[in-house]
């Protein structure tokens, strides 16, 4: 199954450098013919993406920051020199008094122990985010991986298609050359054979650039793999909907606005605390040039009107806690709608994929046979036979682009809702053979 992946073990890997460093030599190792896997693009994303790099330094800067919030407030060497170098009496420093303290403060309201919630929240909201991201890429990736599985599929029905009308004018020169039909059947069969060359080379351009779309993502300038892996056809069964949504709710997109919510909190907690006014103390000794005498110095000031001055600051965390509850249940209500889109769609594109491929190819194949058939044979004109063809490779071409469209929404189910919708590896396959007969057409 092509999206069995499971994000939370590729995110894991993510984050094991020592994994990491053995992974990069794998990586380094393969070579450029080798086919590329989601796993291996997904761990390649993980290494080497910079978004992830950069929650590294944050979550560095958030434990200086830890360090800053468990520290308790320092000491005060202070030196005081009154009744010197004045005039008269206090003329030089023969009426000086020095006096040498030492101050601090004593805080109150457990102010260091509300900086260090704040300073926890912040870390556990850095890691929310950071896994929040991993997944984010890991759904852009795979998103990008199946355009290449797309565009390859397509690519190898255009080369059959190549082959294909290259039989069909052959056959239809062998039969202008015996007389048994006009050359206008053979001027058209060369135009759809330079057609079909001319559509698999757009084609192999568009995969081309996809490619390298994909591999922008771990920051290389060209692909080093051949083909991805993968078969496009075989789909997941999304289980109901309400099943799915539940699980919502536990992904890291909404841990990301607990973790939030959690923050505003803790720093409502620390503007309550600040409501309670910081005592600061003071105690020395003083010396008095003029007597010779010293004495001890003891001050305590508080300040006044603390709880009223800090009203502001509070009020101002009681609205951010607040406005936090409602950006969550804005972002549930998109995640929902999202969800429920992705969540049909997909059904309805699984549900196409396999009625075509059980009612609709089995019949086209048939009647293209017979169609070439009957024309060997001079029954059929050249229209009744390119008529068919065109049919099937019509329905050919309708079956990938629902294929693609169901895997594409499946992805972004696994993305929204942070789970795998089936447990098995993604299959390594080669890609489904779609046309296979003597002459080209489809058997």
């Amino acid at each position: 199954m092509f999206l069995k992946l499971n994000y939370t073990r590729f995110a894991a890997f993510g984050l094991l450098a020592a994994s990491s460093i053995l992974l990069h030599q794998a990586v380094a190792a393969e070579p450029a013919t080798a086919d590329l896997t989601l796993q291996q693009a997904a761990k390649r994303v993980l290494q080497q993406h910079p978004q992830l790099q950069v929650f590294d330094w944050r979550l560095k800067a958030a434990l200086g920051q830890q360090q800053l919030a468990e520290l308790t407030p320092g000491y005060e060497l202070g030196v005081q020199a009154d009744n010197a170098f004045g005039t008269g009496d206090m003329s030089g420093i023969k009426s000086l008094e020095v006096t040498v303290s030492l101050s601090s403060v004593i805080e109150l309201g457990d102010k260091r122990q509300a900086r260090m919630a704040v300073s926890s929240a912040s870390q556990a909201l850095l890691l929310a985010e950071r896994q929040a991201a991993s997944l984010d890429l890991l759904g852009e990736l795979t998103q990008r991986f199946v355009t290449v599985l797309t565009l390859q599929q397509k690519a190898a029905l255009a080369a059959q298609t190549v082959s294909m009308t290259e039989q069909a004018l052959t056959l239809v020169t062998q039969r202008v050359q015996r007389g048994a039909a006009p050359e206008a059947e053979q001027l058209r069969a060369k135009v759809a054979f330079k057609q079909a060359q001319l559509q698999h080379g757009l084609l192999q351009t568009e995969l081309d650039s996809s490619k390298l779309a994909l591999v922008n993502l771990w920051g290389a300038e060209q692909a080093d793999f051949n083909q991805v892996s993968g078969d496009l056809f075989q789909l997941a069964q999304s289980p109901s909907f309400q099943t799915l949504y539940q699980q919502v709710l536990a992904t890291p997109t909404i841990e990301v606005f607990a973790a939030r919510q959690r923050l505003r909190d803790a720093e409502l907690t620390l503007a309550q605390s600040q409501s309670a006014g910081d005592v600061r103390w003071q105690i020395g000794a003083m010396r008095s040039q003029e007597s010779r005498d010293f004495g001890l110095v003891a001050g305590v000031s508080v300040p006044l009107f603390s709880k009223q001055r800090n009203q502001g600051a509070i009020t101002a965390a009681q609205a951010e806690s607040q406005a936090e509850q409602f950006e969550k249940e804005t972002a549930l209500l998109d995640l929902r709608a999202r969800l429920y889109q992705a969540w049909q769609t997909h059904r309805y594109s699984s549900m196409a994929v396999k009625d075509m491929q059980r009612d609709i190819l089995p019949v086209l194949e048939q009647a293209l046979q017979q169609t070439e058939d009957a024309y060997r044979r001079g029954r059929y004109g050249y229209a009744e036979w390119i008529s068919a063809r065109q049919a099937l490779q019509d329905a050919q071409l309708e079956l990938v682009n629902a294929a693609s469209t169901a895997l594409s929404n499946q992805v972004l189910i696994e993305q929204l809702a942070g789970v795998a919708l089936a447990a098995s590896p993604l299959a390594i396959k080669a890609p489904t053979q779609l046309i296979t007969t003597e002459s080209g057409s489809s058997k």
